[in-house]
């Protein structure tokens, strides 16, 4: 069973796509109604000039899940949040097709979230620690060793 259209683009155009221009991110935002007043939200998307509206569009056939919304006055945002969407499609994917850059350390921690998250140890106090300490560690916060050292 094939999880992603190969007619719309070529999978390696996709990694390199999505390492110059896709994240993965990983939200946790308060929510009073749940236990530890936590949740956790995981977000893979592709920003895009809303001239380029129609190719994020594209990705929802290729991916065969997401939906495209406005992000800003001018930009145009491809996004997957569904958890199940993620395990079935995005992880495997890229699992499947390994990113290239330093983001692939961003999906590495992503992946292992969206593991957590399936195991429930979000719903818990040390799993939430967890989580808050990766997602600490991702995309801008990530820190590096300088090459010249």
């Amino acid at each position: 069973m094939k999880l992603f259209n190969e007619k719309i683009f070529n999978p390696y155009w996709v990694v390199g796509f999505v390492d110059g221009e896709g994240c993965f991110s990983v939200g946790v935002f308060k929510n009073k109604t749940l236990r530890l007043g936590y949740q956790v939200q995981l977000e893979f998307s592709i920003t895009q000039h809303k001239r380029d509206h129609d190719l994020l569009l594209q990705f929802i056939e290729f991916f065969g899940c997401g939906y495209v919304a406005p992000d800003g006055s001018l930009k145009f945002k491809y996004i997957v949040r569904d958890l199940s969407d993620l395990n079935r499609v995005i992880i495997p994917f890229f699992q499947s097709y390994p990113l290239r850059t330093v983001k692939q350390l961003d999906f590495n921690s992503f992946a292992s979230v969206a593991t957590m998250m399936n195991d429930k140890k979000h719903l818990t106090e040390q799993g939430l620690l967890d989580i808050q300490l990766i997602k600490g560690c991702m995309n801008r916060n990530r820190i590096f060793e300088s090459p010249n050292k």
